[in-house]
């Protein structure tokens, strides 16, 4: 008797295509490094976030207006391979082969550029192009493109920007095999640190810190980041008590009311003398003093400030740290709503406004800074300061006083006429009281 064997099914093609999605290769998330912001920031504010003289990475490869530069990398490469000497293009695309796979889980968003070579000639073409410029900045060589009125100054910005980055190990690797292991990596660090400075905004440190010598990065932003921004031991700051993880969500702009809001509670504004850092901001909750330091308003600040921003954003509470910017950010973005607010910050010596009015400084500088901040406030290092402030103008004790001071001790006048009231007051009652104490003897 024969034996009937069933035919084996066939998979559906949208099974085996959902299959191929799932495999472990295609990476469960875990690993994102350098992600895209949400669409409805970028764009509001695309010259932020966008590269304007040269892409790094898949986001923006093959723009057209970043074509220039894009041809240009390959004379660098050029330039690269001929001062490498003796080590051959082949170990160069050896060590990109070598981290290509890791490098694709870097990134939050796949483009077309992942399929094929592409993705490992980007690598190349965008980690040796880093490097030469590096090598030409360190050693003072020309360069035709970068050495126009505005190329170094927009070449700084793209390779600073969030969404136009490679993953760190690739350029690690690239230098590694560029100097056959000769060079340690803290040299590398040491060369992207002289050319990666923080603009005025926040006051930079003048030497690598030890521990970011002997550190891990992401990408070069996140070097720039761990760097020049103070961490929470630096700035002597505490986490709230009762932190544990399940933070709530609170508008940053509702926390606190602005400048001349409190102004009319009676809090002054100075300026800090000698601060730590920009983040060296305190308030003295029975004097109604806030002292901040000195920030400097310029446009050319803001996409930094906003990339940093950005990257704490993206790295969420992963660490279990606080993100200093943001939170720095939220509070600042609080306390100036208008110009009304940038002036009397102006008078105080807190800002220096390079822009063309305050009302500027407020719409397109301070407003823009908390646009991506989502601050979760109980490990916000301003907590206390939040809570110290909030309580201050709610109490009506201290609106009344700063009511009776604009009134009557507002100008030298105003002070003169208050203590002549107030002598006819007593010598009015000191009178009455005699001619009463007269009377009341007589009978």
């Amino acid at each position: 008797m024969e034996q009937t064997t069933e035919p084996i099914p066939q998979k559906d093609s949208l099974e085996a295509a959902v299959e191929r999605r799932l495999l472990p290769a295609n990476d469960d998330g875990s690993s994102f490094t350098i992600f895209r912001v949400p669409a409805h920031i970028r764009e509001e504010n695309r010259r932020l976030y966008e590269p304007r003289l040269v892409s790094i990475g898949p986001y923006y490869r093959g723009r057209d207006e970043l074509r220039a530069m894009e041809q240009h990398k390959w004379r660098l490469l050029r330039h690269f391979l001929e001062r490498a000497g003796a080590v051959p293009l082949s170990d160069f695309v050896r060590a990109v082969r070598g981290v290509e796979q890791r490098a694709r889980c870097c990134y939050s968003e796949r483009t077309a550029i992942f399929d094929g070579d592409g993705f490992a000639e980007m690598l190349l073409l965008d980690g040796c192009f880093i490097l030469e410029f590096l090598f030409k900045w360190n050693r003072g060589e020309p360069d035709p493109l970068c050495d126009v009125g505005w190329g170094l100054t927009l070449l700084h910005s793209d390779i600073l920007l969030l969404e136009n980055q490679i993953p760190f190990f690739v350029l690690e690797h690239l230098f590694d095999t560029f100097f056959r292991g000769a060079v340690s990596q803290d040299k590398l660090i040491k060369i992207l640190l002289m050319q990666l400075k923080l603009n005025g905004t926040v006051v930079p440190r003048q030497l690598p810190r030890p521990e970011v010598m002997a550190g891990h990065f992401d990408h070069l932003l996140h070097l720039l980041h761990e760097n020049f921004v103070p961490k929470p031991v630096d700035l002597e700051m505490e986490l709230p008590a009762g932190t544990n993880g399940l933070t709530s969500l609170s508008p940053p702009r509702l926390l606190i009311p602005c400048v001349s809001l409190l102004r009319e509670a009676g809090v002054t504004f100075k300026k800090k003398m000698s601060p730590r850092d920009m983040f060296d901001i305190t308030f003295d909750k029975n004097r109604g003093i806030m002292e901040l330091p000195r920030i400097e308003i310029h446009l050319a600040n803001l996409p930094q400030l906003i990339n940093l921003i950005a990257l704490e954003q993206s790295r969420g509470h992963r660490f279990g740290t606080p993100a200093p910017l943001t939170n720095y950010t939220a509070l600042m973005s609080s306390l100036v709503r208008s110009g009304q607010d940038v002036s009397v910050l102006q008078r105080s010596d807190i800002i220096d406004n390079l822009l063309s009015n305050d009302d500027e400084a407020a719409i397109n500088f301070f407003s823009r800074l908390g646009d991506p901040c989502t601050m979760h406030y109980s490990d916000n290092l301003f907590a206390q300061l939040f809570d110290d402030v909030k309580c201050y103008h709610d109490s009506r004790w201290h609106k009344h006083r700063a009511m009776f001071k604009r009134a009557h001790c507002n100008t030298p006048w105003s002070i003169i006429a208050l203590v002549l009231a107030i002598i006819t007051f007593f010598f009015t009652f000191f009178s009455q009281s005699i001619a009463i104490f007269g009377l009341a003897r007589r009978h």
